[in-house]
């Protein structure tokens, strides 16, 4: 006969686990019944959630947990302000209360991953996530193109195909990556996650049929590389790393300077013209945007022959500049800076709680350098997986500084209570730091 402190434990452990495994079906739903899938979708998500917080309403507000909620409201406030502003009020309204839907189930999330078991439960169910995409992605090739070596030529002609019957490959191949990293976030590596990961980012590199994405995946870890590089206390390899990083630095936007607009074009895949037509937009309204969704009308206008069934600019900053003006840009670079320095706090600073190395910071430049691409991700903008799963690893992030700041509570407590237990703590010099300080 369970307690009635472990049927709850258990039961959150059911509810977070259902959370990223529908995330995780959400293509698959969508390329049998892509007209249904978006009813059922975001209700298959917010169910479990509001059994998550009767779970854990009464736990204690963290000081990490406080901050994303301030965080959230700067962004709340200025998309709302952009949005009573915009062409299309109505529209982007809805737009603005789906995003607040997404920020509230961030942190419901966030709060339920203090509880180890749940955070646990919630890492397993990202791996399979992350599974059913690689099982989409592989099924899907090999019913159009066949047992056939995955070549360039070859992916790009399964693109495609896979184009007209709408299916998504760039989407569906970050819905591969992102919930394995953010699952080894939470879960300790073993020779099988490992392997598992390999496979993830074969099937997801080589068969999305776009360059850009899978660029974005190497420059994360050529970025990871060198800062670990310039961390270094041999003298080599610090001064590599650091005149790699400034040669990059410095040579990028030298490279970038002498390339042509047509050039430029080929080597986005044409998003350099999308960008351009952001960017004018922003010069006609630059303080509040157009809205909401206004690309369709602006691409229509000045890039007809851009395919218009999805991808808006192909970049949250420029998208943000474009629709939500400068307002909606500095909120949308403040949640990036608390994002990215979070994550080098867990990367590089001690902790009591956190062991899983630089996992999290190598997935928050993927989320950086994917908002240079496409535009799914912490604009929550598609309202499709890669939204989702951006703000389930802003909780992942935060949850683990909440834990930090649990425990922390918790030795303190036990300080109090135990005096000789002070006495030999502050003798022996190993009072409580950590990440949270």
């Amino acid at each position: 006969m369970f307690s009635a402190k472990t049927k709850s434990a258990l039961l959150s452990q059911v509810l977070a686990f259902l959370i990223p495994v529908w995330i995780g079906l959400y293509w698959v739903f969508y390329v049998v019944a892509p007209d249904m899938t978006a009813l059922i979708f975001r209700p298959g998500i917010l169910a479990p959630c509001l059994g998550l917080v009767f779970l854990w309403y009464r736990s204690p507000v963290t000081l990490a947990e406080m901050r994303l909620t301030a965080i959230f409201a700067l962004l709340s406030a200025s998309l709302l302000a952009s949005s009573l502003a915009a062409d299309n009020p109505v529209r982007a309204l809805q737009e603005w209360a789906k995003l607040l839907v997404i920020c509230i189930t961030s942190m419901i999330i966030c709060r339920a991953l203090r509880h180890a078991p749940t955070a646990k439960a919630f890492g397993f169910s990202l791996i399979a996530a992350s599974a059913l995409s690689v099982g989409l992605l592989v099924t899907t090739y090999l019913q159009h193109v066949g047992p056939v070596l995955p070549t360039y030529t070859a992916v790009r002609d399964f693109k495609g195909m896979a184009l007209p019957l709408g299916i998504p490959l760039n989407p569906i191949g970050f819905s591969c990556v992102l919930p394995y990293i953010c699952g080894m976030c939470l879960l300790r590596g073993t020779k099988l996650l490992w392997a598992f990961g390999l496979v993830v980012f074969v099937v997801s590199s080589s068969l999305t049929g776009s360059r850009a994405p899978v660029a974005a995946l190497l420059v994360a870890g050529i970025v990871m590389l060198l800062i670990n590089a310039a961390k270094s206390r041999r003298l080599f390899v610090w001064f590599t790393g650091w005149l790699l990083a400034v040669a990059l630095l410095f040579g990028i936007p030298a490279t970038i300077a002498t390339l042509t607009f047509e050039q430029m074009s080929e080597m986005t895949e044409h998003r350099w013209d999308v960008w351009s037509v952001a960017l004018q937009r922003f010069s006609e309204r630059p303080i509040l945007g157009y809205g909401y969704f206004s690309w369709y009308e602006a691409l229509a206008e000045h890039v007809p022959s851009q395919h218009l069934t999805g991808g808006g600019f192909h970049n949250e900053f420029f998208a943000a500049l474009a629709e939500q003006g400068i307002v909606g840009f500095l909120a949308l670079v403040c949640l990036f800076w608390f994002l990215i320095h979070c994550c080098w706090k867990l990367a590089f600073r001690p902790s009591h709680t956190w062991h899983n190395g630089q996992w999290a910071l190598f997935a928050g430049l993927v989320l950086l350098l994917r908002a240079g691409v496409e535009v799914p991700g912490l604009l929550g903008y598609a309202q499709e997986p890669a939204d989702f799963l951006a703000y389930s690893f802003l909780a992942i992030v935060v949850s683990r500084f909440s834990v930090e700041e649990d425990y922390l509570r918790s030795e303190n407590r036990s300080l109090v209570l135990s005096p000789a237990a002070c006495v030999f703590k502050r003798g022996s010099g190993t009072a409580a730091e950590g990440i949270s300080a």
